[in-house]
Order: structure tokens, then sequence, then C-alpha cells
């Protein structure tokens, strides 16, 4: 889908927005200890993934990537890897990283917000650390929620459920058609209350598959395209396709706060005003999270408070010929990952093609920076430092029984 020039449009008021700036300069003049590289490349090895049409590194169809940034899910992984394979990133740029081949079939996702759960296409939830400590023998613990491919879940704060001993996860979806229609239709989310203990997981609340939007008919239709859930599971990015007011767009909605409300209003809480491909939720802290999305192979991220006005702002690297290959992930810390292709140049021209992945610190984007304080706004940081990315990765190595 082609980038327009935008304006976001907030619940309640437009904002009108000129263009984005295209990056003219250096993405970091100086190293700054303190603070990981602006832009930083992790080429893949073609020994271990393959290579693909054009002789280099194979990419999968998409990527999901954990919150510590340290694991990469992805999908129609190529023939060497099968459909599915879980790359193992090094903790800092040169080196090694592990490839690993897994049971799931192509679409498979993950519990976004914990990486609890590995979910197949057809439902079935595999644990994480089981993924990673016996790829191959891994055996599901359950089958439920929403499946099928373009599915996405993200485990609710357990607070939200009337049982807060619960682990509860909300899915998203929507109806598989004919070949022709799929990637299309009436979205539908379905909520789990699931009770872990030595014995297994029991799923102890199941709301069923529900219809949602219902009220938006009017204004969107009721078929969208591209929809992703938040990280929290409050809310979800899609482009309504016939829409009875205005153009199809990205949007973003309010979902149910509620794990077992039967309504979800969807209210409009963004609107791009622009078709890209799919926009993926960073996590919230004290402010709004950022939103990432890739169009015509460029990665774009944008700041949700009123002010910014819905500017948009671009990962770019003066170094290199960046192109990316499918949607990025954001990471707990504020990373932008995302696999992309991208040349690596000599000073005499000579210029050699690379395949791998691209980490990107959205808060050292000069032009961002421009902005905020032009505004008198502040970041949530400063940069994203060794230290924040080490504290993730230990944190998430804790919570699923990993070696740091």
């Amino acid at each position: 889908m082609m980038f327009k020039p935008a304006y976001l449009v907030f619940a309640g008021a437009a904002c009108s927005l000129p263009g984005f700036d295209v990056l003219s300069q250096p993405a970091q003049t100086a190293r700054d200890a303190s603070c990981i590289d602006a832009v930083s490349y992790l080429p893949l090895d073609p020994a271990q993934v393959g290579r693909d049409s054009q002789g280099v590194a194979a990419l999968g169809t998409y990527e999901r990537v954990s919150p510590d940034g340290r694991f990469v899910l992805r999908s129609f992984s190529g023939a060497q890897l099968g459909q599915v394979a879980l790359i193992e990133l090094p903790a800092k740029p040169g080196g090694g990283m592990t490839v690993r081949r897994t049971p799931l079939s192509n679409e498979a996702f993950p519990v976004q917000g914990s990486w609890r759960y590995l979910v197949d296409v057809d439902g079935s939830h595999y644990r994480f650390s089981d993924i990673v400590h016996q790829p191959q023998m891994a055996r599901p613990l359950f089958k439920g929620g929403m499946k099928g491919f373009y599915a996405a879940a993200s485990e609710l704060n357990g607070a939200r459920g009337p049982d807060p001993s619960l682990v509860w996860i909300r899915s998203m979806s929507w109806p598989q058609g004919s070949r022709a229609g799929q990637g299309t239709g009436p979205l539908q989310v379905r909520t789990l209350g699931l009770r872990e203990s030595a014995r297994g997981v029991e799923i102890v609340h199941d709301s069923g598959a529900q219809f949602i939007c219902r009220s938006r008919e009017v204004t969107d239709g009721n078929v969208y395209t591209l929809p992703m859930l938040s990280v929290d599971g409050l809310a979800f990015s899609a482009i309504p396709i016939n829409p009875r007011q205005g153009m199809p767009s990205m949007r973003v909605y309010g979902l149910a706060q509620g794990a077992l409300d039967p309504e979800h209003p969807c209210d409009l809480r963004w609107d791009l005003q622009a078709t890209p491909g799919k926009a993926v939720f960073g996590f919230t802290t004290d402010q709004p999270a950022l939103l990432t999305y890739t169009d015509n192979a460029s990665v774009y991220f944008v700041d949700p408070r009123p002010a910014l006005k819905g500017q948009v702002f671009r990962i770019e690297d003066w170094r290199t010929q960046v192109l990316a290959s499918a949607f990025p992930g954001l990471t707990r810390d504020g990373r932008i990952v995302f696999g992309a292709t991208w040349k690596d140049c000599l000073p005499d021209g000579v210029c050699t093609e690379q395949a791998g992945y691209v980490v990107a610190d959205p808060y050292q984007n000069p032009d961002y920076r421009q902005q905020l304080k032009g505004l008198g706004l502040q970041a949530a940081k400063t940069c994203i430092s060794p230290a924040d990315v080490l504290r993730e990765r230990q944190h998430f190595a804790t919570q699923h029984g990993l070696a740091p």
C-alpha cells in the first residue's frame, strides 16, 4: 500500500500535518557510551538460515519480536528451517545467533506482553520456554482462543479480570472465507481465563468468539484488514475496507477494559489518514505507547500525543540502503526491530548486500528530538541505554527460566 503524507486524526479533533521530513544527516555522529547505537545491524548467516532467490540470507515472511528483543519468531522461514523458526539474537552486535526449528505452523503467533505461550494456527498453545529448551520435542499444553491465519493475542493484566489469580488472554482474528477473501472480514475477539498448576493448564473462563465493533458499522462498515492487537490487549489497529464515511485508512480503536465484558465498543482513538502496512503497538509507560509500521519498505513510528499532530518519523541511517521486509516490532524498552536487507558499502564504492535484523532507537531520531524540543515536550527517555537492554533481557530470562 502506498504511503500518503498524512495527518493523524484523534477522536473528537482533527490535527493537520505536513508531510514527514526525510533525514539528511547521520543518525548518530558521535558514539555515546550511555546509549546504544541509534541504528545497528545484525546480519544473518546464510549457512544457518539458507539463501533466498537473490543469494542473500533468507528472511521470513514476517517476524514477531520478544519484549526484550532477544528472540524473533519467524514465520514461513524458508526450506532450510521449515514453516516457523525461532531466532535468538545476540546481546550486542557482532555476537553469534542461535537458530531453532519449531513444530509450529506458518503464521503462528506469540501471546504478546509476556510471551508466556506461542500459539499455532489451530489454537494450540505451547509454553515459550519449552520451544526454547526442546524445540522439536515441545508439545502443546491446551487449545483455545481465536485461531487461523492473521490471528493475534495479548495477555491482559490480571487485575482486569474478576479473578486476578488467573492468566487472562485476549485473542483477535477474523473469519477465513474464500482464498480471495482471506485477509479481510468482520473482527472477532475471544478471552480466556487460565489456571496454571503443576498438572497443566485449565481453561476456567471462555468468552467464546465475539463479533465486535457493531456500533461502528454506520461509519466504518464491518469489513476490516490488517488488524493488530495492542500489547495489553486493550486496543487494536485496522483499516476499514469500505467505510461509509471517509476513505480507507489505518485507525486505532479501544476495546473493553474488563476481561469478561460482553461488549467491545471499538471507540476511535486515532486515524492515521494513511494506508500503510500493519501497525504495531509498543509498551505503555508513563506516556502513550509508540506505534510503528512499514510502508514502501521503510519503517516509521508515531508518537500519539496530540501536540505532535500526528507527525510520522522515519527510521533511516545514512550509511546504508535499508529495505524492510515486513512489519516491525517494539521492545519493552522502546527499540524498533525489523527484518530487512541492506548494503554494506566500502569507501571505494564496493557494496555487499546483507540480510538480517535492524535495531533502531527511536529516541535518538534527530527529527523526533527536534520536534519534541520545539514543542517543549519530553520523550519517555533521552535514549535507550545498554543497561536498559540488559535489564529487559534479564527480566525476560528470569520470567521464562532461561539463561541470561
